[in-house]
């Protein structure tokens, strides 16, 4: 049994180094290119070992600081961001590269307009570094909430302004006439107060008082007054009136309360004329 045990084993040996030589006799070029690299390889480390030796020998310190700060956690960290938003910045740097070419690109014409326009840069920046123009930036700054509410209200104008336009356009298109006779009023009235010293605060007391006046006389009562008397003067043909008939018409309710309202109207005359000589 150990005898056949044995013979087995000699037996896998002998086909495992077949194998293995058909392996080498087909990958003979391979084989040979690889032990060439090989033997290049070790010469190169024959002749690089005493450099990098030395090299290492005089950046000690170096290679462990710069250990030390790989090692810390903070660098990990780092690490580990760069690595999760490794696509973000890919995108990142394609975006700097396409800055720089853009730049590299502008930065001729942009030395020429500077060039150029170098008084003018000059006039602005003097310009921009006066005091006044400090102080306007600084209350500018204070007061941005109201000048953005600003410029939304005059945004609004704006769009409004423009809705109304053709229609103020019509309006005066149609009303020329009277627009220019408010004008000529206008230039009158300003021409008179010219000539006459008028004072406007008087002025405003006179017109004050015509309008109270108006108002006074549109009341229905004096209208209605008015028109009576009116009437009564617009007879065709009064009969005549002698002293007796003027006393038998003292006796008439309606001429009685006729003449009240004329003592009335005398007695507040006489004490407007009394104030005034006043």
């Amino acid at each position: 049994m150990a005898s056949d045990h044995q013979s087995a084993d000699t037996t896998v040996s002998f086909d495992d180094e077949s194998d293995l030589a058909s392996a080498i006799d087909e990958n003979e070029a391979e084989l040979a290119e690889l032990l060439r690299q090989l033997a290049v390889a070790e010469e190169l480390a024959a002749d690089l070992a005493p450099e990098l030796r030395e090299s290492v020998r005089e950046n000690r310190e170096p290679i462990r600081e710069l250990r030390m700060a790989v090692e810390r956690e903070e660098a990990l960290v780092l690490l580990q961001r760069v690595g999760q938003e490794a696509d973000t910045l890919v995108e990142l740097l394609d975006v700097l590269a396409a800055s720089k070419d853009l730049a590299d690109d502008l930065v001729p014409e942009l030395r020429v307009a500077i060039h150029e326009n170098r008084d003018v840069v000059e006039g602005l920046r003097m310009a921009v570094e006066r005091e006044e123009t400090l102080v306007l930036v600084e209350r500018i700054g204070d007061n941005a909430d109201t000048l953005a509410e600003l410029l939304d209200l005059l945004d609004a104008t704006h769009d409004l302004a423009m809705d109304l336009a053709p229609e103020v356009r019509d309006v005066a298109r149609d009303n020329r006439n009277v627009i220019r006779d408010l004008r000529m009023a206008a230039a009158g009235f300003a021409d008179a107060h010219t000539e006459n010293d008028v004072e406007m605060y008087e002025l405003g007391r006179n017109a004050g008082n015509m309008i109270a006046l108006v108002q006074t006389l549109g009341d229905p009562q004096v209208t209605d007054a008015i028109d009576a008397t009116v009437e009564g003067l617009a007879t065709d043909d009064p009969k005549p009136v002698g002293f007796f008939g003027l006393f038998r018409a003292l006796f008439d309710a309606d001429v009685r309360r006729a003449l009240g309202r004329l003592l009335a109207a005398a007695r507040g005359l006489g004490s407007f004329q009394e104030d005034t000589e006043d």
